[in-house]
């Protein structure tokens, strides 16, 4: 992928040591891209054991990495439901690695996995959809806008979900959020694609990430056992009923990222593609 060196990229929701976020920023300096990483100033950077025996500092860390892949590299902190500060912060990495060719973002929360629709408080589907829908809009568009303004084209990718294709019971909130980004990706691949910007959804089966620490310690509760048990125990869950009979890996969604923003996917726009051991086709 030579053609992505060079090139500069913002990367959302990369604090986290096990997240998505990480390894695409990572994928793409491998590439010789340079990335601002960012993520809300809340993020869990030392959340879970590991991270914290690792001393994991979240973009602090992840900046550290990237520059010793030997590319520029920034954090921003941003809070994705403010659409002041997401715009601020696209100006922010713009002017610090000279202008914005490729916006992937994997920022997300779950909320619960297990609450009927019927149950779901109120205050639980704004979060969810705010984080997950609006946040994907307002970064989407304003790195469009960069982009445009830049003239050069670009690459939108968005990270959507499997759910968003199927229902799946207790994660009504997730699934219409996931649902919803599809649709964003759609719209705006019409609207941009005559200005040469492709936009496109990346949507990963199982995969475990930060974002499950969660359900696992749920999981240690319920079931009396240890962390590193419980993450085992969730992780074979991912498995069920997936064709390669495996859960996924974060590399795994970092190299379909990089493809789709590469000039190799340069007539790809408007896809959503599963990554997902054919999880979804088997349902």
């Amino acid at each position: 992928m030579r053609d992505l060196r060079g090139k500069t990229a913002i990367v959302t929701g990369a604090a986290g040591i096990r997240g998505m976020g990480r390894a695409i920023a990572g994928r793409l300096a491998e590439e010789g891209v340079s990335v601002a990483v960012l993520d809300h100033p809340d993020a869990p950077r030392g959340f879970t054991p590991e991270a914290r025996a690792a001393g994991w500092r979240g973009l602090p860390s992840v900046v550290a990495e990237l520059e010793a892949a030997g590319v520029p590299a920034l954090a921003l902190d941003c809070d994705l439901t403010d659409p002041g500060a997401v715009a601020r912060a696209v100006d922010r990495a713009r002017e610090g690695l000279g202008g914005v060719d490729i916006l992937v973002n994997s920022a997300a929360i779950t909320g619960p996995v297990d609450v009927p629709a019927t149950d779901l408080p109120d205050a639980v589907w704004d979060r969810v959809v705010k984080v997950d829908l609006y946040g994907a809009f307002y970064i989407a568009r304003a790195a469009a806008r960069a982009m445009l303004d830049q003239g050069r084209g670009g690459s939108i990718v968005l990270l959507a979900s499997w759910v968003a294709k199927t229902g799946v019971r207790g994660m009504a909130s997730y699934t219409a959020a996931k649902a919803g980004v599809l649709g964003l990706t759609q719209t705006m691949a019409i609207e941009l694609a005559p200005k040469g910007i492709r936009v496109n959804a990346v949507c990963p089966g199982g995969v475990p990430t930060d974002i499950n620490y969660g359900n696992i310690l749920r999981i240690a509760e319920e079931r009396g056992v240890s962390l590193e048990e419980a993450r085992q125990l969730h992780i074979a869950s991912f498995r069920a009923g997936v064709p390669l009979g495996r859960a996924g890996e974060v590399t795994e969604i970092a190299n379909a990222v990089a493809f789709l923003a590469s000039e190799q996917a340069s007539y790809v726009t408007g896809q959503s593609l599963n990554v997902d051991g054919g999880g979804l086709m088997a349902r």
